[in-house]
């Protein structure tokens, strides 16, 4: 299990190198875009690293508990693709993508049966009796958090660090019924993040450009649905899992509509933006400093409610609550660091 991670590390370093070494229009990274943050070509083919070290060796072993592993990773293939078409510089519509995503959503329904039953709100849930309702719902679910993940991938760790954290507040808690093929799942997709989150954080050596946050994204959902419906634990315990991603997708629409522009199009108004522009008023030369700085800001905002969801795993009504406070705590900060009157596009 554990040599998941110098595979994941060497195929990393692997790809630095070549940024380094040479110069083709597919291998540089530096683009004009607002949610750009780095000044020079940085390899954005982490997701590579995570992505074949995870099919290689869930393929050449022959344990069976692997199996749900490679079930995960052949759904995700698509998901992985259509990011990685971005870090090859192939430009693709956002638009295009959602729709994209939204179609490959169907492959986690019905290959991997990743569904929702109820929200355990009394009128949605009767609606969760007519399949195509359910089926729209997941698929618009799963379409958006991946969307999300991606989104939330702008400072070096951040979005692995967040990865990282949601395996790891699983596994620490006993009292969850987890079997090993799920086991097995969590910390094979723990050491393929870690052998990149290395070589990412502080330092910016190497991304996980869109295909490696569009993957991780799939993958974190099918597991966290998966285990939501083996245990029978409350809806919300996936909600407030994810309710990070979750919370700065749907503030981004909201922003987006207020200020009149694309909901579609990137920007750099994103939580951990603000929290890096208040950073870099501090007397810190280096940039690392400042990445490291913003990533553990947001790690200490989001890992009590993760720590919290596994324990509260059953209990609905604590974990609305606790969703309910993060989300809160999310806009406080937000408009405490937020430039006065930027919804008035001022």
């Amino acid at each position: 299990m554990i040599d998941i991670l110098p595979l994941s590390f060497c195929i990393g370093l692997a790809f630095i190198f070549i940024n380094k070494t040479i110069s083709t229009r597919w291998s540089r990274n530096l683009r004009n875009s607002p949610q750009t943050m780095h000044k020079k070509s940085v390899s954005r083919f982490g997701g590579i690293a995570v992505f074949f070290s995870l099919l290689i060796i869930s393929t050449i072993s022959d344990l069976e508990e692997y199996t749900f592993l490679r079930e995960a990773i052949f759904v995700s293939s698509p998901v992985f693709l259509l990011g990685l078409a971005d870090d090859f510089n192939i430009e693709i519509k956002p638009a295009l993508r959602l729709a994209v995503l939204f179609m490959i959503s169907l492959l986690f329904y019905y290959i991997l049966g990743i569904k929702a039953y109820n929200l355990n709100i009394p009128f949605v849930d009767y609606l969760f009796t007519f399949e195509i309702f359910s089926l729209l719902f997941i698929c618009f679910a799963v379409a958006g958090m991946i969307n999300a993940f991606n989104m939330i991938d702008g400072i070096n760790g951040l979005l692995m660090l967040f990865c990282l954290t949601v395996c790891v507040s699983i596994l620490i808690f006993p009292q969850s019924a987890i079997n090993l093929e799920f086991y097995l799942y969590l910390v094979a997709l723990f050491f393929a993040i870690l052998g990149i989150f290395i070589l990412n954080f502080p330092f910016g050596r190497i991304f996980l450009g869109d295909g490696g946050a569009y993957f991780l994204g799939a993958m974190i959902v099918i597991g966290l649905i998966k285990y939501y419906q083996v245990n029978d634990l409350s809806p919300w315990y996936v909600m407030l899992m994810l309710v990070y991603p979750v919370t700065d997708v749907l503030f981004s629409i909201y922003r987006r509509i207020v200020l009149k522009v694309s909901a579609l199009e990137p920007d750099n108004l994103h939580l951990h933006h603000l929290i890096y522009k208040r950073v870099s008023k501090l007397d810190l030369k280096s940039e690392n400093k400042k990445h490291f700085l913003v990533t553990l800001m947001t790690f200490v905002i989001y890992t009590p409610f993760l720590l919290g969801a596994n324990y509260f795993s059953k209990e609905t009504q604590i974990l609305q609550i606790l969703t309910v406070i993060f989300i809160s705590i999310y806009v406080l900060i937000y408009f405490l660091l937020a430039p006065r009157g930027f919804l008035r596009n001022e």
